[in-house]
């Protein structure tokens, strides 16, 4: 809007951004090597890939001169990621008999993934801050991303306890050891330092599958393991300065010690790892002299049925740890249920 010389706000249309004709969807571009097996007359089957997968054209917003165009702003296609790794699939029929049988199936792998640039011949752009927390304090960006640094990248402070007086104090230069002031006197540039990793570096999934005569058996688990999420319960309702809020107890237990106010620290950062059993089955089949019911089975089956982890908040596989900022442990997160089911399955 504008005020004309009538004193009159006028409104006015135009485009809110600058126009990019050669903008695209990125483009993925993948390099693998492979090896498939079978062995002990094909009881023991698998596969392991080697791969370099790259994201190239990630979308962002870069500074471009008015004149040319309209805003200071544009988003173009720039960025290049890589994601290098490994992935194991195993495949064994382990017993067999006229009344037992029992299989199982393993997949696990290995990832690194990384910022191979941020720039290309015609945009520059440096590091990137991601992810901004949110009010009431305002604590700042929680990732940030150089090119070669790994995708996921907490940035903050190291935590170097407290002062008589609770406030947290941090270690200058980012450098555990070296000295420690208290945070109000910290410097953003100079003593924040790179924290940790958001992004699983192992993961893994596990199948059993058990018979006995009429009745069977299926337990799945999976697991993901190195890597940290950010535990914002702690951080927002965690604090005893925090006021006018319902506080958790851990603001005077576990987190009694702190009486300042909320900073991004890796203390509130913590293991994410978990081994969980995602799904067990058991089911009865029993023989059936009918001419009218071909196959009988009841069966039970539950999801959810525990997690086994370190992580203080609430359920770590409800967190994302995709994307430029995984293992960002949302306030709105909701937790999983657990559910029970019951059922018959009939063939006539």
């Amino acid at each position: 809007m504008y005020q004309n010389d009538a004193g009159e706000w006028i409104s006015v249309y135009g485009p809110g951004n600058n126009y990019n004709p050669r903008l695209a969807w990125e483009k993925a571009q993948a390099y693998n090597v492979g090896l498939d097996f079978a062995m002990l007359n094909n009881t023991l089957s698998g596969s392991i890939d080697v791969f370099d997968r790259r994201s190239k054209g990630l979308l962002d917003n870069y500074e471009v001169p008015v004149g040319a165009f309209l805003h200071t702003n544009m988003f173009v296609n720039v960025g290049t990621t890589s994601s290098k790794g490994v992935e194991l699939t195993l495949n064994w029929n382990a017993v067999k008999t006229d009344n037992f049988t029992y299989s199982t199936n393993l997949t696990g792998s290995y990832i690194k993934s990384k910022l191979i640039t941020w720039s290309n011949a015609e945009y520059t752009g440096n590091f990137r801050e991601l992810q901004s927390l949110p009010s009431p304090g305002n604590p700042g960006y929680a990732y940030r991303l150089d090119p070669g640094t790994e995708l996921g990248s907490f940035y903050g402070y190291k935590y170097a306890g407290v002062n008589d007086a609770g406030q947290i104090m941090v270690w200058k230069d980012g450098q555990a050891g070296k000295e420690a002031i208290v945070y109000t006197e910290a410097n953003a540039d100079r003593d924040r330092t790179y924290l940790g990793h958001g992004a699983p570096r192992y993961e893994l999934a596990w199948g059993n599958t058990i018979n006995y005569k009429a009745f069977d058996l299926s337990l799945f688990f999976r697991g993901r393991f190195d890597y940290k999420i950010i535990n914002l319960y702690q951080m927002y309702y965690g604090l005893q300065a925090e006021q006018g809020i319902n506080l958790l107890q851990d603001a005077y237990t576990r987190n009694g010690h702190i009486k300042s106010s909320k900073l991004i620290t890796d203390y509130f950062l913590e293991n994410g790892d978990y081994f969980r059993l995602d799904n067990i089955t058991i089911g009865w089949t029993p023989k059936l002299n009918s001419k009218v019911v071909n196959n009988f089975r009841l069966y039970g089956a539950v999801r959810n049925v525990f997690t086994l982890t370190g992580y203080s908040g609430l359920d770590p596989t409800a967190i994302g740890v995709a994307g430029l900022t995984p293992g960002y442990g949302d306030l709105s997160l909701y937790p999983v249920t657990r559910s029970f089911t019951l059922g018959a399955q009939v063939t006539f």
